[in-house]
């Protein structure tokens, strides 16, 4: 988004529209309360927030893969994720992308949440303190991680998990519908542009989170590496979420109720994402 805002793409499609970065729980509670008409995080948090209540939709994917790393200590006996059986984890808050990719990748290793222990935190820099000081034997987070040594690039394993969706309030989007349809098109364009140009888009990120490239090169070659031209919000990456509550917890939300590709789907059919790719 923040490349989208510096390439001047929702300005092309007729969209006033400022990107605000926050941390936490912060950017939910922004669009569920109304301050903010778009947002652009995790769908586990979407999940959360619609089984608190909310009526939020999703209408495109940031990544249907998870995009994360699980880190230890240089001199860590540790070696495989299976090696974590018995240990503690550091993840962010209960139900947070840290937290679910963990549960999940987790499980692909053959451990349930019966045979670790999480300990949970206010951010990743709090639970990388914690690793640290040794307080828990292994912590989940994007690269770079200076200091620590890489157990696992969860991207290579393209394990489904909704890192990241474009949400929305859905009175807005019945209401407001082609306003909606317009930051699609400059999101798919803001996809080909990084696609195309990468660097452009590390230097949106270096500029707005104010640190230097070197540091942003490894930590971006995990979402370049699952970037879609077309991004469905797929029912795998979903259903994953879905799939970490008890069945009386969900209250039968599903897959059908929490997405909505038919403005992809529409963009898809009328050529539009075809003809950016033509250019």
């Amino acid at each position: 988004m923040w490349l989208a805002e510096d390439a001047k793409l929702f300005e092309k499609y007729g969209l006033d529209t400022k990107v605000v970065h926050a941390r936490g729980a912060v950017p939910v509670q922004a669009l569920v309360s109304g301050s903010v008409e778009f947002g652009a995080f995790s769908g586990s948090s979407a999940v959360a927030a619609v089984l608190a209540g909310s009526d939020l939709v999703l209408v495109a994917a940031k990544g249907n893969f998870a995009v994360m790393s699980f880190w230890v200590r240089r001199d860590s006996p540790i070696k495989t994720l299976a090696n974590l059986k018995g240990k503690t984890v550091g993840v962010t808050r209960a139900g947070s992308a840290s937290h679910t990719i963990a549960r999940i990748a987790l499980k692909s290793a053959g451990l349930s949440d019966r045979d670790v222990k999480f300990l949970h935190h206010g951010g990743l820099p709090e639970s990388f303190a914690s690793l640290d000081q040794g307080i828990v034997d292994a912590s989940l987070g994007s690269p770079p991680r200076p200091g620590f040594r890489e157990l696992v690039d969860l991207s290579s394993l393209k394990i489904p998990f909704l890192q990241g969706g474009i949400e929305l309030q859905r009175s807005f989007l019945q209401s407001r519908r082609v306003t909606v349809l317009n930051l699609l098109k400059a999101y798919l364009e803001t996809i080909k542009l990084a696609k195309e140009k990468p660097e452009l888009a590390m230097a949106s990120i270096s500029k707005r989170m104010r640190v230097p490239l070197d540091l942003v090169r490894p930590a971006y070659q995990p979402h370049e590496n699952v970037l879609e031209e077309t991004p469905y919000v797929r029912r795998d990456s979903v259903q994953v979420i879905l799939n970490q509550y008890p069945k009386e917890q969900l209250k039968n939300l599903t897959y059908e109720k929490l997405v909505d590709n038919s403005l992809l789907q529409q963009l898809e059919e009328s050529g539009f994402i075809r003809s950016l790719y033509r250019k």
